[in-house]
């Protein structure tokens, strides 16, 4: 789009022209947008934009209608922060060619300005579509995507999406100066997203450069603590402090490194060389609080901790500190008086809050404070199921009261589950129908090795259970009625068990189910395929519903395909591509017509969505969303209330992690097959 290479040959040669020949509108031309080159990519400043705007004005002069200084003109002023005038010169550009790249990188460049980073974004989208191999909108677009990235947590579609028009800038890039700033962004953004091993390869090769190596040697450390290897992470960290000279996070991060490594009285002197530097260093004073932890000073620790939280609120990780010393200490009035605080000033928040270039978010942050102290509180409180139950009633916010319910009863839960588990330790002694049933229902929260110990009963614990549960009998008839008896509450322990295990879905237990449908009495096999169909296996579906026509009258068995069809391939879709014989449910466009498709595929239907179709979802998502709770997606199997978003378009409906899934797929391959070759 713009010159580049050999910038200053190119300058000195339209000048020398316009000398010899002023009325030559197209070499003016020229210059201005080599000018506005230099002031814009090439750290030229305000007089070369004052240059490109003179130039592009005398242009204009000759030819009114030249769409090209239009937009040089109108660039030139937004890059000296004259927003009006800019404006005017940009929005005759866009009247005259509305889908000149151009036009919309100028107009991003100036929402960038004015501080509309969204609209800039949604500019610069629109440049990388129309001039979709110009490296100037890939790198103007993937660097405002990895900043707002930070601005909002870090999310990792956004840093995907940065990655991918950074990897596209570089393969396309001319210029020997953005290079190595595009780099720069992009191992950044590798290391944001976990690519640890990738975001040092292009870091090692940017401290060869003088210009980026102090930067380049930060970030190495932060890799190298990420990936645990503290120790090169105090080297690369103790260079870059060489060069630059004390700063206060540097040296937080070295002490971060030595209380990892154990050494407790450097991480404390670090600390304390960061904290000279700047008292009120949020990530010096939280590292020496741990520090001190180490060396079970508790008290001094707790009153830093408490201190940091007074200066700083929101400060999540000094907060989780002191959540965890109360809970050591089992002091669950603290921690119940902490919650009804949280949970009363919840409804208050507002949910977001523009703080410059950055966004809060007050409730966000306040839910993760009461997370912490419920698991504290149902750790250490007496029936903390009773307290939250009465703790929803502190709050209107439905999400909040929602989570509060499902943690009183997952801490119910977890209180059974010490007495079921102690049954399946011991079946001989506990067995039961009823016994079972409850296994059953907390089988989520027993371990897969003990329930499989469960199924284990002999002869001998029938012969024993129907002694010591019906009492002496009277006669040989009655002790074989006690027998049968117990012979069926064991089986029907058994079944139980068994279904406890294919809720586990792990392999062991997978494998075990296998052999129970194949070696056991009908009904007991019927029970080890109830479970494998419950655990998303098709084969045991099918064998079921044979079954079932066999046995019309044997009506448990059509209940139990039923429910097993409910769940049956519920977290199973996969991604399909150059795949003939499939056809959209949405709209009709076969396999052959598409990039790719999404499919499930269950006994009683299949699903079938395209990559058009996902995409359209993607660009009407608040129109297409859907607040009923009873709407499952098709491919997920999950609703409103375990997923981010449901959406349905043309009577298909299509989790929110669906899409991105899609959406994200081509970015992906193209930035791991740019990084694979690197």
């Amino acid at each position: 789009m713009f010159q580049h290479d050999k910038l200053d040959w190119t300058l000195s040669r339209l000048e020398k022209m316009l000398g010899q020949n002023p009325d030559d509108v197209g070499a003016r031309t020229d210059l201005a947008a080599a000018c506005l080159s230099r002031s814009w990519f090439h750290d030229g400043g305000e007089s070369w934009a004052n240059q490109a705007l003179a130039h592009a004005r005398r242009v204009l002069h000759h030819d009114p209608g030249s769409q090209h200084a239009m937009v040089i003109a109108g660039l030139s002023l937004a890059l000296m922060d004259r927003p009006e005038p800019a404006t005017r010169y940009l929005d005759q550009a866009v009247r005259i060619a509305p889908e000149d790249a151009k036009v919309h990188l100028a107009l991003g460049e100036l929402n960038l300005r004015r501080g509309n980073r969204h609209q800039a974004v949604q500019e610069f989208e629109f440049a990388c579509r129309q001039a979709p191999n110009s490296w100037e909108p890939n790198a103007l677009l993937g660097r405002l995507l990895r900043q707002r990235a930070e601005t909002l947590g870090n999310p990792t579609r956004v840093l995907e999406r940065s990655q991918y028009h950074l990897v596209k800038a570089m393969s396309n890039c001319t210029s020997q100066v953005w290079k190595p700033r595009l780099m720069m962004d992009l191992a950044v953004a590798c290391m944001q997203t976990g690519r640890f091993a990738d975001a040092n390869k292009l870091l090692a090769r940017l401290v060869e450069q003088s210009e980026y190596r102090l930067k380049a040697r930060y970030y190495l450390g932060l890799v190298s603590i990420h990936a645990g290897k503290y120790k090169n992470a105090i080297l690369h960290l103790r260079q870059h402090a060489e060069e630059r000279g004390d700063h206060p996070e540097v040296h937080a991060r070295i002490g971060i490194c030595y209380l990892q490594l154990g050494e407790i009285r450097k991480a404390r002197e670090s600390c304390n060389h960061a904290l000279t530097l700047d008292p009120g260093h949020l990530t010096a004073r939280h590292t020496l609080g741990c520090a001190l932890l180490e060396e079970g000073r508790n008290e001094e620790a707790s009153r830093l901790f408490r201190e940091i939280l007074s200066d700083a609120p929101d400060h999540l990780p000094s907060f989780r500190e002191v959540v965890k010393l109360r809970r050591a200490e089992r002091d669950a009035d603290w921690l119940e008086r902490a919650l009804r605080t949280e949970i009363t000033s919840f409804d208050r928040l507002p949910v977001a809050v523009n703080e410059g270039y950055r966004v809060l978010h007050p409730r966000q942050a306040t839910k993760q404070r009461i997370e912490l102290l419920v698991e504290a509180f149902c750790e250490t409180g007496e029936q903390p199921e009773t307290t939250l139950v009465d703790l929803t009633t502190l709050t209107t916010d439905e999400p909040l009261r929602a989570s509060l319910w499902e943690s009183a009863v997952v801490a119910m839960a977890s209180a059974r589950a010490s007495f079921a588990k102690r049954w399946v330790a011991a079946p001989g002694q506990y067995f039961s129908a009823e016994r079972g049933q409850e296994v059953a229902a907390l089988a989520t929260y027993l371990p897969e090795g003990s329930i499989q110990a469960g199924l284990q009963l002999s002869e001998e614990d029938l012969q024993r259970a129907a002694v010591d549960r019906h009492g002496p009998a009277t006669d040989v008839v009655a002790h074989r009625r006690h027998v049968e008896f117990e012979r069926q509450e064991a089986r029907a322990w058994q079944a139980m068990v068994l279904v406890a295990l294919g809720q586990l879905g792990g392999s062991r237990g997978h494998n075990l189910l296998l052999r129970w449908a194949a070696e056991s009495d009908p009904e007991l096999a019927v029970a080890a395929r109830a479970s494998l169909a419950i655990g998303g296996e098709g084969q045991a579906v099918e064998e079921l519903q044979l079954l079932s026509r066999s046995q019309v009258a044997n009506k448990a068995i059509a209940k139990l395909i039923t429910a097993a069809q409910s769940g049956y391939g519920s977290r199973t879709y996969r991604l399909v591509s150059n795949e003939p014989g499939h056809i959209c449910s949405s709209c009709g466009r076969h396999s052959t017509e598409v990039d790719h498709m999404m499919i499930r595929s269950a006994p009683d239907s299949t699903s079938v969505i395209c990559d058009h179709c996902l995409a359209a979802i993607a660009t009407r998502r608040p129109q297409l969303a859907t607040d009923d709770p009873s709407v499952a997606c098709a491919f997920t199997g999950r609703s409103i209330v375990d997923s981010q978003d449901v959406y349905v378009f043309n009577g298909v409906a299509v989790a929110d992690e669906v899409v991105e899934h899609s959406l994200g797929l081509a970015e992906r391959e193209a930035v791991n097959t740019y990084l694979a070759n690197w």
